[in-house]
């Protein structure tokens, strides 16, 4: 920000007092020095209500206030009370909105506040120059991985900022997309503007669909997934690169496993929070059986795949294998219980 041939640099980090004077001067500036009532409204109006370091300590003297540029102190804005030097350590300085200034510790993680003093002739030329200070682009709007059938288009968005504003650019299976027009995939039209793609005439399988922001700073990227089948099978949901179905009848566990090794898939293994929030976001509050038991020895929970239970969302008070006959698990009401494996309820079934 510019102010009476100055120009300031606030910072959103934060750092102890050496540190925060470090990066100004990094930035070919420094710690502010602050020379009037108004310097000091207008820099209190840029702090908000955050402490700000700025550019005056008594680390060299006790008591002798002495700013970056070496100069002693003569107008102060000390907040009623201050400095009192509290506990003996504290000889930096901050500055907050309304409440001037305050001794504190110089290991404190604060703000900051850089000045760099202008030169009349060369302002333009000093602003111009602040203005083009390079940043690393930044994705804020994520392409989305989906899920559609043969034919249909799939459409994603990417946006991103830096300095100077980044170039999007498309990448299919790691091959680049130069221009719009006719991919070399059969049956697909690709159509790009610059942060969106659009596939239409999509086909059968899965691919890598990845953004990829650049600028003279640097390069960020994102990844989504585009899975596309010949035909979505009725009852089956996507989430999260598997497909998953949900029965309406109701089975005992051997049988409900039976019905989803037919469909080519298995019962839910199930790995994260997130994906247990999602089973049962479709289940409602029927029992459902997912692919965990101990039938093989008492205690030991494995999953149909193979793998031992790492992560469990358990009811509480569960397992508790009553009766000592409950050897397989239901999901209802986002949490699991040990039943037993002859009992009849719905079942869900997962394809990788």
């Amino acid at each position: 920000m510019y102010y009476n041939h100055s120009v300031y640099f606030i910072s959103t980090a934060k750092k102890n007092w050496a540190a925060s004077r470090d990066d100004c001067l990094e930035r070919d500036a420094d710690l502010v020095v602050i020379n009037s009532r108004e310097e000091q409204e207008f820099v209190s109006r840029q702090a908000g209500y955050h402490w700000f370091w700025i550019g005056l300590s008594d680390r060299d003297t006790e008591g002798v206030w002495k700013w970056v540029d070496g100069t002693i102190m003569t107008s102060s804005f000390w907040r009623r009370g201050q400095p009192d030097d509290y506990g003996g350590g504290e000889d930096c300085v901050a500055t907050s909105l309304g409440d001037d200034w305050n001794d504190k510790p110089c290991a404190d993680l604060l703000r900051w506040i850089c000045e760099k003093v202008l030169v009349l002739d060369h302002l333009e030329a000093e602003l111009n120059k602040e203005v083009m200070r390079e940043e690393a682009p930044q994705i804020y709007d994520l392409p989305s991985s989906m899920m559609l059938s043969v034919g249909n288009t799939a459409s994603f968005s990417c946006r991103a900022w830096g300095r100077p504003q980044p170039t999007i650019q498309w990448l299919l299976d790691g091959r680049l997309l130069e221009t719009d027009g006719t991919d070399n995939r059969s049956a697909s039209v690709v159509r790009m503007d610059g942060e969106n793609l659009n596939l239409r005439g999509v086909r059968s399988g899965v691919e890598t669909v990845l953004c990829m922001a650049t600028n003279s700073a640097g390069t960020a990227n994102h990844t989504a997934w585009l899975v596309v089948y010949d035909r979505r099978p009725d009852g089956w949901r996507y989430y999260d690169h598997s497909l998953y179905y949900i029965s309406a009848a109701k089975k005992n566990w051997t049988a409900s496993r039976d019905d989803c090794l037919e469909r080519d898939a298995d019962l839910a293994v199930i790995n994260s929070r997130e994906e247990q929030e999602f089973v049962s976001r479709q289940l409602g509050s029927y029992w459902t059986w997912i692919g965990l038991s101990d039938g093989d020895t008492e205690g030991t929970w494995k999953w149909v795949d193979g793998t031992i239970m790492t992560s469990s969302f358990w009811l509480s008070n569960q397992p508790n294998d009553a009766g000592r006959g409950q050897d397989c698990v239901a999901t209802g009401w986002n949490a699991w219980n040990d039943l037993p494996c002859g009992e009849q309820h719905r079942w869900i079934c997962e394809k990788v």
